[in-house]
This record gives structure tokens, sequence and C-alpha cells, in this order.
């Protein structure tokens, strides 16, 4: 029998700590998330760059060999679809973004407003950007249909011709244009309205002391306090502009024709065509393209950023 406190009581050896310093310790909460971030992203990313380089059909994997640029140079020279599809994507997105912009500016000035029943407003305005895109271009597609659609038949009920709206080469492409304003624009509302409501009530208070109303408030209070947030939701459109797909897809699938092939949908073709090396050829042109117009507003943004300080310290 041992009794405590004694000399031969037997001692328990206590473990040694393993002593992490704080960058370990940092690194191993973020591993998890790398390694997530490698096999999501790096990985395929890789991989298309590789493919890109070879010439690799679908149809017939064991014939893949590599080819250097000659992808590129298909597409660069000898390709006349590949230019029509930049041309029209340059259209699209010339065209919708800057109607997304304006319409979304006008909507948050109405809905900057403490009036009774505006939060209920502010809620249904949002609706459309969360219906699944499947769901929007089927029921668009209906509604433009030539014989039974629905806005044909409001243009007949005053007294308009009817359309051919997706089913024609020189009236798909804005047909498409019109669903894709008609579902995004509540974003950029929203996102809007909430730089607005973040000026200062002083502000507010002071430019109506002094008569600032309208074009004039809009132009000299409104967008320069909120030009940050008005970059930020550009970048943001631009870039979904750019490789919009679903929607296309399903109502006029790059047609009639080519008339609404842009770029992500030239990609879906090439792939059905099983000329993986050319399709990742194209991506990667794509993801490139994205990146410098990302670089180009995060720099817009740091600039500004810097004079903000500029301004605030002097």
């Amino acid at each position: 029998m041992t009794v405590p406190g004694l000399a031969g009581t037997p001692r328990v050896r206590r473990q040694p700590y393993i002593h992490l310093s704080e960058n370990r310790i940092a690194y191993l909460l973020v591993l998890p998330t790398l390694l997530i971030l490698i096999g999501l992203a790096v990985y395929p990313l890789g991989w298309t760059v590789a493919t890109a380089f070879r010439s690799d059909n679908l149809f017939n994997p064991l014939a893949a060999r590599w080819v250097g640029p000659r992808n590129f140079e298909f597409l660069f020279f000898n390709d006349d679809t590949f230019w029509k599809t930049l041309r029209l994507a340059g259209i699209w997105c010339a065209i919708t973004v800057p109607v997304q912009l304006i319409l979304g500016l006008f909507l948050a000035m109405l809905l900057d407003t403490t009036m009774r029943g505006i939060g209920i407003l502010r809620t249904l305005i949002v609706i459309p950007v969360f219906i699944t895109p499947v769901a929007l271009g089927l029921s668009w597609r209906a509604m433009f249909e030539p014989i039974g659609g629905l806005l044909n038949y409001l243009l007949q009920g005053v007294g308009l011709e009817k359309s051919l709206w997706h089913t024609h080469p020189d009236t798909a492409l804005l047909s498409v244009m019109i669903v894709d304003i008609w579902q995004w624009t509540p974003f950029v509302t929203l996102i809007l309205l909430a730089g607005m409501q973040g000026i200062s009530p002083e502000v507010v208070e002071a430019a109506r002391l002094d008569r600032v109303r309208g074009l004039t408030y809009l132009r000299r209070i409104v967008l320069p306090l909120i030009w940050p947030v008005v970059t930020v939701v550009l970048l943001l459109r631009l870039v979904d502009e750019i490789r919009i797909f679903d929607v296309i897809l399903i109502i006029t699938r790059g047609g009639p024709g080519s008339s609404t092939l842009l770029a992500s949908m030239n990609i879906y073709s090439i792939f059905h065509a099983g000329r993986l090396g050319v399709m990742a050829a194209y991506g990667v042109l794509m993801v490139i393209a994205i990146n410098i117009v990302v670089i180009s507003f995060l720099r817009v943004l740091h600039r500004q950023e810097k004079a903000t300080r500029q301004k605030v310290s002097a």
C-alpha cells in the first residue's frame, strides 16, 4: 500500500505541451479552406489551362495530343464566330449594364423615403432576383410567343403591331436583354439604396435647406457620396454580364442563327462539338478578360479611397 505524500509514492508523468506559435495556428485553421479552394478552383483552372494547349476530343480521348498555342491561333485567325461573339458580348454589356444602373438609381431614389409601407415595397421589388433561371426563362419565353404570347396580346390591345420577339434575328438579342434587365435591376436598386441610406442625415438636411433638389441633388450630393458603391455595383454586374449563359440558353439557345450567340453560348456549342481544346482556350481567354476588368476596377476603388483619405486628413 502506498501512502500519499511519502517518498515511495509513484509520480504521474505529465505529457509535454505542444507549443505552437500564433502563425502556425492560423495556418492550421486556414488549411481546410485552402484544400477545398485548391480542389474546387485551382485544380480545375490548371486542368483547363493545360487542356487549352492540347488537341483533345470529347468523343475520342485517346487521340489527345499536345499542340501548343494552335487552339488560340485558331480562335484569333481562323474562327469568325469568335470575333462575332466578342462583338455581341460587348454590345450586350454596353447596353444592359448602363440601363440597369440608370433604372436602379432612379428606383433607389424613389424608395429612399420613410413613407408608410415602403418596407413591403422594397421586399417585393427584389423578387425577380430570386427566381430560378429555368422558371424565369420559360415564363418569358411563353410571354414572347408571337402567336399566343402575353406581350403581343398587350401590344394588340393598345393598337400596335405584333413582334416576333425571340424568334427573329433582329429582335432576339433585345428580347433577352429585356429579361436580364428586368431580373437584375432590383439587385442594383437595393445596393444603391443601401448606399443612399448611408448618407449622413445632416448632409441631406443641409441640401434641403439650400433647396438643392432633383438632378442637382443627385449630381452634387448623392453620386459623389455613393460613388464607391456605384463602382462596386458596376463591377459585379459587368462581370456577371460577361459570363451570361442560363437565360440565353433557355430562351433562344444562341439563335435564331447566331444572333444571341454570346461568348458563353459559343463555349457551350464548342463543347457540344467535342472540341475540348478549343473550348478550354476560349475559357482561358474569358478568365483573363474578367480578371483584367476586376483588377481595373479594384485600382479605381483604391484610388478613390486614397483620394478620400487625403481629403479627410487635409
